[in-house]
C-alpha cells in the first residue's frame, strides 16, 4: 500500500514538473517575437519645396509632396502616414494613411501614426510591424494590415529605446511594457521603465531587460526585470546599473546602490557588499575598480580582492595596474603582485614574442615578454599589425616599421589605421586629402587625392564585400585584400558600367563595348534600382540602363557620386529616413544641416507628444539613476 502511495505521489510530482515546464515554455513563447528584417526598400520620402510625399524605387511619385511630414514605417510595404496639420500649442494633429494606389487606409482608426524608435541595430527610424492609433484620448496598436493588436486602453504608448518590438505603455499614471503582439511583458505599476541597453552579436537586443522604479516615502527605488518579465531584483536600490559589457544572457552583473553605497551583484547574489562609493568595470581586463573612503582598489569579477582600496588612483596599463599613493606610483600585475619595471604600461600583441610598453614619459617601445627592449626610437605611439608590423608615430607623423625597427612605410602620414574589418591599412595625408591603401604585405595598392573611402557589405546586387575609393572625378573598387576589381565583378547583374576613356566618362557593356559615348566629366555606376548619374558642365543628370537620359544635367550637388531614383537625387539620410528630391537649390552645407534638423523635428511631431510627455513625467523630481 505504501509502495502504491509512493508511486502515486511520484506520478503527481512528475505531472507537476511537466506542467510547470509547459507553462514556462508557453509563457516564453507568448513573450518572444520576431523583428522583421527589411530586404527590399521599395518606397522613399520625397521632399520638394519643404513639403513631403513618397516615391517608389522606380522614381515614380506615389504620394504628391504636399504634406508637412510623411512617415514610412516599413519601406518594403505600401503604408504611408501623411501629416496634414499640427498645432504646436494644443498638440493636436491630423493624419491620413495611403497605400501605393492612393487609397485611404485604416479609416476606422483615428490619428494613426508610426512609432519612432532608437536602436543600435536598425536604420529604419520606426517600428516596422505595428502602428499606434488614438480613440477617446486613449491609445492602442494595430498592425500594418489594419488588424487590431490592442484595444485603445493606454494613456500613452512609445517605443522602449534599444528594445525594438517592445513598447512603454501607461495606465492610471503608471508604466508597463507590452510587445508587438500585444502581450504584457511588465504590468503597469512602475514610475519609470528603461531598457538596460544590453546587446550582443548573437541575440542582439532580444535579451535586453528593464530597469524599473517605484516611488517610496524615501524616494525612488530601482529594480530589474528580465526580457521575459521575470523580476530578478526587487525595486529596493537607490541606483541600479547592469554591467552590459559582460555578454552573458544567464549571468547578469549589476552595480547596485543601497543607502548611497555601491555593491556588485551576480543575478541575485551579492559579490561585493554595499560599502563602496563607486564601482567601475574595465572590460579589457575583466576587473572592477572600486572606491571606498576616497581610496581606490581593484577587484576580480568573482569578488576576489586584487588591490585593497588604499590608493589615490588605480589605472590600467595593459597587463599592469598603476596604483598611485602620494608621490609614489606602484606597478602591479593583474593578480596584484608588485612588479619592478620602469614602464607604466605593457600590452600584449597577437604575437606572444612582442609587447608594447609605455614609460612614465609616454614614450612607446617594443619589448619581449621579459621587458627587454627590442625597438626604442622615441615613438609617441606604437600599434601592432598582423605579420609583425607596427604603426608608429613621432612628431605628428605616422609610418609603419617591422619588428626590427626598419621602416616599411615612410613616416609621413597624418594617420594610419586598419580599415574596418578588412585586410587593408588606410594611410591619410590631411593637407591633400590623400588616401592610400596598403595590403598585409605592406604593398601600396591604391592612392587617390581629395578622396573618400567607404566599405559595402554583400547584397543582392553585389555578392561580395568591396571598398569604394572615390573623388570628384574618379573612383575605383577594391576587394578586402586590396586587389582592384572591375565594376562587372562588383555588380554582375548590371548590363552597363561607367568607364573613363581618354579622360571622359561613358558606359560600356560587360565585353567593354562603348554603349554610351564617353563625353561626361564624371559618371557613377548604376545603383540597385537601375539609375546612374552623369555630370556635364559641373551639373548632374540621370541615365537608365537602356542608355536613356531621364534627367538632363541640372543639379549642382556638393557630394561625390550621388545616387538617383528616376529624376530624383538622394538627400543625406537623416535619422534613418531615406529622402530624395529634385530641388535644384539643395546644398550640402551647414545651413542645410540645420534644415535637416528642422525637417526631423517636423517629421517626428506625431511622436513628440507621447515621448516628450513620458520623458518629462519620468524625469520630474526623479534622482539620476546613472
Amino acid at each position: 500500500m505504501k509502495g502504491k502511495l509512493k508511486w502515486i505521489i511520484g506520478i503527481i510530482v512528475i505531472i507537476a514538473i511537466i506542467s510547470a515546464v509547459v507553462i514556462i515554455i508557453m509563457n516564453k513563447s507568448d513573450l518572444t517575437y520576431t523583428i522583421e528584417e527589411i530586404k527590399d526598400y521599395n518606397y522613399f520620402s520625397l521632399i520638394e519645396n519643404e513639403k513631403y510625399g513618397v516615391i517608389d524605387k522606380n522614381g515614380n511619385v506615389v504620394v504628391e509632396p504636399i504634406y508637412i511630414a510623411v512617415q514610412i514605417p516599413n519601406p518594403s510595404k505600401p503604408v504611408f502616414i501623411c501629416i496634414k496639420s499640427y498645432n504646436q500649442e494644443t498638440k493636436e494633429y491630423e493624419t491620413v494613411v495611403y497605400n501605393d494606389k492612393k487609397e485611404e487606409l485604416f479609416t476606422d482608426y483615428q490619428n494613426v501614426q508610426a512609432i519612432s524608435i532608437q536602436t543600435n541595430v536598425e536604420t529604419v527610424p520606426y517600428e516596422k510591424s505595428v502602428l499606434m492609433y488614438k480613440k477617446d484620448s486613449q491609445y492602442g496598436l494595430i498592425n500594418l494590415q489594419g488588424k487590431e493588436v490592442t484595444k485603445p486602453i493606454y494613456q500613452e504608448i512609445s517605443s522602449v529605446n534599444y528594445k525594438e518590438g517592445c513598447f512603454l505603455v501607461k495606465q492610471d499614471g503608471l508604466y508597463g511594457v507590452i510587445n508587438m503582439n500585444g502581450k504584457v511583458v511588465i504590468p503597469c505599476g512602475y514610475e519609470t521603465i528603461n531598457s538596460d541597453n544590453y546587446y550582443n552579436e548573437i541575440t542582439k537586443n532580444e535579451t535586453t531587460g528593464f530597469i524599473v522604479s517605484k516611488r517610496t516615502e524615501e524616494g525612488y527605488r530601482y529594480g530589474y526585470i528580465n526580457y521575459l518579465g521575470k523580476m530578478i531584483l526587487k525595486p529596493e536600490y537607490t541606483e541600479l546599473e547592469r554591467v552590459t559589457q559582460i555578454a552573458n544572457d544567464k549571468e547578469l552583473y549589476f552595480i547596485a546602490f543601497k543607502d548611497g553605497q555601491a555593491g556588485l551583484l551576480k543575478n541575485k547574489e551579492v559579490i561585493l557588499n554595499y560599502e563602496y562609493e563607486e564601482i567601475i568595470y574595465h572590460s579589457v581586463n575583466d576587473i572592477f575598480i572600486v572606491q571606498r573612503n576616497g581610496k581606490q582598489g581593484a577587484v576580480a569579477r568573482d569578488g576576489q580582492i586584487i588591490l585593497h582600496a588604499e590608493y589615490d588612483d588605480v589605472l590600467f596599463g595593459g597587463i599592469y595596474l598603476n596604483a598611485v599613493k602620494g608621490d609614489e606610483n606602484l606597478i602591479f600585475d593583474l593578480k596584484g603582485q608588485q612588479v619592478e619595471t620602469t614602464n607604466i604600461s605593457m600590452s600584449k600583441t597577437e604575437n606572444e614574442k612582442y609587447y608594447i610598453a609605455i614609460d612614465k614619459n609616454d614614450i612607446y617601445t617594443i619589448v619581449d615578454a621579459d621587458g627587454n627592449v627590442l625597438v626604442d626610437d622615441n615613438y609617441t605611439y606604437i600599434e601592432y599589425l598582423p605579420n609583425d608590423y607596427f604603426i608608429v608615430a613621432r612628431e605628428g607623423k605616422n609610418g609603419i616599421i617591422d619588428s626590427t625597427g626598419k621602416f616599411i612605410v615612410d613616416l609621413k602620414y597624418t594617420s594610419i589605421f586598419s580599415f574596418n574589418d578588412t585586410h587593408l591599412i588606410e594611410a591619410e595625408i590631411t593637407d591633400t586629402q590623400t588616401i592610400e591603401l596598403y595590403n598585409t604585405k605592406m604593398e601600396k595598392v591604391a592612392s587617390m587625392d581629395n578622396a573618400i573611402i567607404k566599405e559595402y557589405e554583400p547584397s543582392d546586387i553585389n555578392p561580395n564585400r568591396y571598398i569604394l575609393l572615390s573623388s570628384e572625378n574618379d573612383f575605383a573598387y577594391y576587394d578586402v585584400n586590396g586587389n582592384q576589381i572591375e565594376a562587372k565583378d562588383v555588380f554582375p547583374n548590371m548590363s552597363l558600367y561607367a568607364k573613363k576613356i581618354d579622360g571622359k566618362w561613358g558606359f560600356v557593356d560587360k565585353q567593354g563595348n562603348i554603349k554610351v559615348e564617353n563625353k561626361y566629366e564624371m559618371a557613377t555606376d548604376f545603383n540597385q534600382y537601375g539609375f546612374a548619374g552623369i555630370k556635364e558642365n559641373g551639373k548632374w543628370g540621370v541615365i537608365n540602363q537602356e542608355g536613356t537620359i531621364i534627367q538632363n544635367p541640372v543639379y549642382e550637388l556638393d557630394w561625390t557620386l550621388p545616387s538617383f531614383l528616376g529624376k530624383y537625387y538622394h538627400v543625406n539620410t537623416w535619422y534613418g529616413d531615406e529622402r530624395y528630391s529634385s530641388d535644384t537649390t539643395y546644398k550640402e552645407d551647414e545651413t542645410n544641416e540645420q534644415n535637416q534638423e528642422d525637417e526631423f523635428d517636423e517629421n517626428d511631431i506625431l511622436n513628440e507628444q507621447n515621448e516628450n510627455d513620458i520623458l518629462n513625467e519620468q524625469n520630474e523630481n526623479e534622482p539620476s539613476n546613472e
